[in-house]
């Protein structure tokens, strides 16, 4: 398989194109006033602890304070071997004896943390104190002695080998190492210098945690674009391919740290047609955006994300078929499921996500289609559990890891006329409830003088299509002046004392 980077870089943002085979699968939108943490250590100060919840507040010096689970409170571990390993169970962890928080913890305390997951919405970081520093090969885990490799390696012999060679480089005894899927194949001069460079970090990050006061940021994650080459370039990936002068020669340096043999791998585009247009990107993100993804025959997918979950919608559209109609239904689902598993990825959606694919009555079909669904998120990095089976209402449950927000919301705001509900109510709804507060205030001996402000989609359906809407307000006794505001919300109104200019109600909302 073909595998390319494309990085696209402009003064309002970074794009991260990878390919597959020609094929985007992944996009990653890196702007420079949100940046993300997830990666950062802290040293942050312990606010308040709350052993209802097992948990507690850490101030680490942003806007609110981070989460920090009591499962998640670092506790001293010798560590060994373990042949069964994964790259995504911290060892630290295991079999502990969990304490209560407050046994663990207390406010003014100062530790160390490290993000997990980014600020989403009303809700602060999550943090943990279990620190690593992942490089390309391996993840390096402060106070730990613990050695392991993921299990993507069966082969037992070669398991003891690579523990054996990174237990004899190691050379800070307060760090363990956990080999990542990227390094099962990798020679003992690149394990060598990537630790080199995991406990230079260690060793910085303890010598300006022991100085500093918290709250104060001690290790900063690399951003995005940075962070994509450590985790995706490897003998693997056939080209990476850059758009701006700088950023090529960052990329260099970068990649000849780690893998010097690679760097004519590294080339720049300077070409007037943006690169995204050349290597036919750029049609394939701007489907990323949009709720409605054809498949093929006129099936198509709708995506709509809350914020509580995601909901895809699978439909046949045209594609219903000639002859056998459970065949047609099945090679549409199927085809759909792949569609949403490279969506996924694409989107970073994560959270609850429940697919509903077209009703199939036979249970085989069902069967086959959630197997043929799990299939394709196998190239998924993201840590994903699948229902076992589609529920009795036709619905396919699974969670993605989340730990930043979707990329729609990296690229967009809420419509400041619907507050991102989708929905704005049509003028006639709005002219009734206007007629209904009219009518209640008259009933009250409210003011004979209103003056009304308006959106001008509001006010042009009030005096040219339907003017005798107009009149009927004021057949309720009150004379009206019309005010347009051309930034009021499309869906809302204001209602003034026409002498007085008090404000008689607060802007209203009926969505």
């Amino acid at each position: 398989m073909r595998r390319d980077i494309f990085i696209n870089v402009s003064p309002f943002e970074k794009r991260i194109a990878l390919l597959e085979d020609g094929r985007l699968t992944e996009l990653v939108v890196d702007k420079p006033d949100n940046q993300r943490i997830v990666g950062n250590i802290y040293k942050g100060r312990v606010v308040s602890v709350l052993p209802g919840m097992q948990a507690a507040f850490v101030d680490i010096g942003l806007e609110k304070a981070a989460f920090l689970h009591a499962a998640d409170v670092a506790v001293a571990d010798e560590g060994d071997f373990d042949d069964d390993a994964d790259d995504d169970v911290d060892p630290r962890r295991r079999d502990r004896a969990e304490k209560p928080i407050d046994q663990l913890l207390r406010e003014g305390q100062e530790i160390l943390v490290q993000v997990v997951k980014e600020p989403i919405s009303t809700k602060g970081a999550k943090v943990t104190g279990y620190l690593s520093i992942a490089g390309r090969f391996l993840v390096c885990m402060p106070n730990t002695a613990f050695i392991g490799v993921s299990k993507k390696s069966r082969d037992h012999g070669s398991r003891r080998k690579l523990k054996r060679l990174v237990q004899d480089l190691r050379r800070s005894p307060d760090v363990g190492y956990i080999v990542r899927t990227n390094g099962l194949n990798e020679s003992e001069d690149e394990f060598r210098v990537e630790m080199g460079i995991l406990e230079e970090k260690w060793a910085f990050i303890k010598s300006v945690a022991s100085e500093c006061e918290a709250p104060r940021l001690v290790l900063e994650e690399n951003e995005a674009a940075v962070g994509i080459l450590r985790d995706y370039f490897s003998e693997k990936v056939d080209k990476v391919v850059v758009d701006d002068k700088d950023f090529f020669q960052k990329t260099k340096a970068y990649i000849r740290q780690l893998s010097p043999d690679l760097v004519s791998r590294v080339h720049l585009y300077d070409e007037k047609t943006p690169m995204f247009d050349v290597f036919e990107i750029e049609p394939d993100v701007q489907k990323v955006y949009g709720e409605k993804v054809w498949i093929r025959k006129g099936s198509h997918l709708v995506i709509q994300t809350t914020e509580a979950m995601t909901t895809i919608d699978v439909n046949t559209g045209r594609n219903v078929g000639k002859d056998d109609q459970a065949a047609t239904i099945l090679d549409t689902n199927i085809t759909a499921a792949k569609e949403i598993a490279k969506q996924l990825r694409l989107r970073d959606l994560g959270g609850i996500i429940v697919v509903d694919f077209i009703d199939m009555e036979s249970e085989d079909d069902r069967e086959r289609l959630v197997k043929e669904f799990k299939k394709a998120l196998r190239g998924d990095r993201a840590p994903i559990t699948v229902a076992h089976n589609i529920s009795q209402f036709g619905l396919l449950e699974m969670t993605r890891k989340r730990v930043r927000e979707a990329l729609v919301k990296t690229v967009s705001e809420p419509c400041s006329h619907c507050e991102g509900t989708g929905h704005v109510l049509l003028p006639s709804s709005v002219v009734a409830a206007l007629e209904r507060w009219v009518r209640r205030s008259q009933s009250r001996n409210g003011p004979k003088e209103i003056t009304l402000v308006l959106h001008s989609r509001i006010i042009d359906f009030l005096l040219a299509e339907h003017s005798a809407a107009f009149h009927r307000l004021e057949s309720f006794g009150v004379t009206i002046e019309l005010v347009e505001d051309p930034d009021a919300p499309a869906d809302s109104f204001r209602i003034f004392h026409t002498r007085s200019l008090e404000e008689l109600t607060p802007q209203h909302n009926l969505a």
